[in-house]
């Protein structure tokens, strides 16, 4: 579009540049002149004399509109309808009878719930009533009689019930109590048993360490002893050349002892050897099974240095003295063998050690098993102990769900009997209460009460006439309350929702608005003219407003404040973006803008504008950053 209106104004611009040169040229006289400077027809109003020239550069004329104070603005929907009232009843009689007396005027207001018109009333009804008055009030009595024996009985079997769930719990706690102690007996029960085990294996194994001992003694014993023979006979160990002396003499006088000996001593070591490597092989962790096996063989080797020991002797008792072996020495030498293996320190002592150690191991775990058996006794007792307390205990409980819940089921009973009471009683009051209520109502038919407050608008009876079941006798209106009903499309149902204000407009009354309220939006639409119900109420306290007044409604859907609005014509597009001219020392500006449309007019400035700018909104055509506007009063 800007660029249609530039190609115009290029077109008048050369037609103007011909006029002007053709002046030109007649009055050459002026031709000094030599300002080629020429200001353009306004295209607003297309006159020249809005066309100055200004220090070289154009100046157009515009009108502007100063953007001075924010605006509020309103939308609504406009509709028209007539009014109606807010209620509206016609009163029929309820039973044919008689009008006994009408209490009422037309155009007389009446309050919902007034008696406007009393029937005739039948005697035989009336003495029927005071029968189903005294007929209820019997039955009740008896009933309540009944009642509160069943709650008696229900209120016995409650507190028996609850003396049960006592007992019984009391039981309960006794039998776990009596668990709670059988476990703390068998705990102990268990720690002596576990107490005693450990007591007795570690009296073996102190046993098992003693004999360690012994073995250890007994090893050195057979050594010395060993070492002793070996002196005498030249073997290891002992010194081979200390029998130097008397080697020829040994056992001269039976030459078979001195075979004897040496075959022995050769056994005795080699058991030694081993019975000392066995030793050795220990550690602290070694079964008392290879213990006994090292005894026995440290056992095998005492007993075979006691025999060489004593086949030394008898070696000694059958050698000879000699020069260089005199009495003395020989003597010296059965001393020896004498002393090792009687002597304190000797073989006989280290076998008894070792036997004494053996019978103790022997007796400790002899006294591991009775002790340990003894133990295990008392455990296994205090176990059978528990196991009796807990089936007590079950028992107990057993018998507990058993006792409550026959206590229960006679409260239940009790209670069911209270509810058939109860249920009987409610149905036999029922229909004595529906007997009385029977005839009440037709007691009441006789009287016509106005179903809604309002003005008695018609009168259909008069008194003495017969009044028909079903057929009208008056009509009420209420129209301090007036409702005005209207259909709205689809585009418009959205915007409205209850509590919505409403202006009002009454042909009746051209110079006044009335505020109603929106109370009814219909969620369908009628399937004939596909618009949505709306209800509209308003307040009409003073009754001016007549039902059937031609109203003009407009329901607001929005209400903005302090909202910046400016004309429609003042805003231009290119390439797709709002802009505007604004006016800032009599030069152009142009601004990006973004607005909503309020209506065919206006526009809602959204942001790109603040108050107190002054736009163009005349003459806006073909204007660039900085051009000089002159602005023209409107």
């Amino acid at each position: 579009m800007k660029t249609l209106i530039k190609n115009k104004i290029y077109r008048r611009m050369l037609f103007g540049v011909v006029a002007v040169v053709g002046l030109i040229v007649v009055a050459s006289s002026f031709s000094t002149a030599r300002n080629n400077n020429f200001l353009l027809a306004n295209l607003f109003n297309g006159t020249s004399s809005d066309i100055e020239a200004v220090s070289g550069k154009r100046t157009v004329v515009v009108q502007t509109k100063k953007i001075s104070f924010l605006e509020g603005i309103t939308q609504s929907i406009s509709a028209s309808s007539v009014t109606e009232p807010l209620s509206k009843a016609e009163v029929s009689s309820k039973m044919t009878g008689k009008v006994a007396g009408i209490y009422f005027k037309e155009g007389e207001w009446v309050s919902a719930g007034q008696t406007i018109i009393q029937l005739e009333q039948d005697q035989t009804l009336r003495t029927a009533y005071n029968n189903a008055q005294a007929n209820l009030i019997n039955t009740r009595t008896s009933m309540n009689q009944d009642i509160k024996a069943a709650k008696v009985a229900t209120e016995t079997a409650k507190s028996a019930l609850e003396n049960t769930k006592v007992n019984t719990q009391e039981n309960i706690k006794n039998a776990e109590l009596a668990v709670k102690a059988a476990e703390v007996a068998l705990e102990n029960a268990k720690s002596s048993l576990d107490d005693t085990r450990i007591t007795n294996e570690q009296t073996v194994q102190n046993c098992y360490n003693s004999i360690k001992t012994t073995m250890q003694s007994n090893l050195s014993t057979i050594n010395t002893a060993l070492t002793a023979v070996g002196d005498i006979i030249g073997e290891s160990p002992g010194n081979a050349s200390s029998n130097d002396s008397y080697e020829d003499v040994l056992g001269v006088k039976n030459s078979q002892s001195l075979r004897d000996t040496k075959n022995l001593f050769w056994q005795a070591r080699s058991y030694y050897e081993i019975a000392e490597n066995s030793y050795n092989d220990l550690d602290i962790n070694s079964s008392f099974n290879k213990i006994d096996s090292v005894v026995n063989t440290v056992d095998s080797a005492l007993n075979l240095t006691k025999q060489t020991l004593i086949q030394t002797r008898i070696l000694l008792d059958n050698t000879i003295t000699c020069s260089g072996f005199p009495a003395s020495s020989l003597a010296g030498l059965k001393t020896s063998i004498d002393t090792n293996l009687n002597g304190p320190y000797g073989i006989n002592a280290a076998i008894s050690a070792l036997q004494a150690n053996k019978q103790a191991i022997i007796n400790s775990m002899l006294g591991e098993t009775a002790g340990n058996d003894t133990a295990q006794s008392a455990y296994e007792a205090a176990k059978t102990a528990l196991e009796q307390a807990k089936q007590n205990l079950i028992l107990t409980k057993a018998q507990a769900q058993s006792q409550v819940e026959a206590a229960q089921k006679q409260l239940e009973s009790a209670e069911a009997n209270l509810v058939s009471v109860e249920k009987r009683a409610e149905l036999q009051i029922a229909a004595a209460q529906g007997q009385l209520d029977s005839i009440q109502a037709q007691l009441d038919n006789t009287t016509i009460t106005a179903p809604i407050s309002g003005i008695v608008s018609r009168k259909y009876i008069e008194v003495g006439e017969m009044a028909m079941a079903g057929s009208p006798v008056a009509e009420i209106v209420n129209t301090r309350g007036i409702e005005i009903e209207l259909s709205l499309t689809e585009f418009d149902i959205g915007k409205v929702f209850i509590g919505q204000e409403v202006e009002i407009r009454l042909t009746a009354y051209p110079d006044e608005k009335f505020i109603g309220k929106v109370y009814y939006v219909s969620s369908v639409a009628d399937p004939v003219s596909k618009k949505f119900p709306v209800k509209i109420q308003l307040e009409n306290t003073d009754e001016r407003i007549k039902a059937g007044m031609v109203a003009d409604v407009k329901i607001i859907t929005d209400k903005q404040k302090d909202i910046l609005v400016i004309p429609k014509s003042a805003v231009f597009k290119e390439e797709g973006v709002e802009k505007i001219y604004v006016v800032e020392n009599s030069k152009v500006k142009i601004k990006t803008v973004k607005t909503e449309v309020i209506d065919e007019n206006r526009l809602k400035v959204v942001e790109g504008l603040s108050a107190g700018e002054e736009i163009i909104v005349n003459g806006n055509y073909d204007l660039e950053d900085g051009d000089l506007v002159t602005i023209k009063n409107q």
